[in-house]
């Protein structure tokens, strides 16, 4: 039997065999991974022609959405 997976996983659920260490780079490689996708949104977001092109991108087939997915919190939410 499968032991179900908490949500959201922590990134020892997904890697139990890391290290600390090798968690801790894990952690830092997800981070820098997230800055660059925050700026490519961002630079998106602020021309509208860019905006409106990437709305019509993303909403092309609604179909494909995850059914029962759970959403996250926003990333912009949190301000140092």
């Amino acid at each position: 039997m499968v032991t179900p997976m908490p949500f959201p996983p922590t990134l020892q659920d997904l890697y139990p065999h890391y290290t600390p260490q090798q968690l801790q780079a894990a952690e830092e490689n997800l981070l820098a991974y997230l800055a660059v996708v925050m700026r490519i949104y961002e630079g998106i977001q602020a021309d509208p022609a860019k905006y409106a092109e990437f709305l019509r991108l993303t909403n092309q087939n609604p179909s494909f959405k995850v059914q029962g997915a759970k959403s996250l919190p926003s990333l912009t939410s949190a301000k140092p």
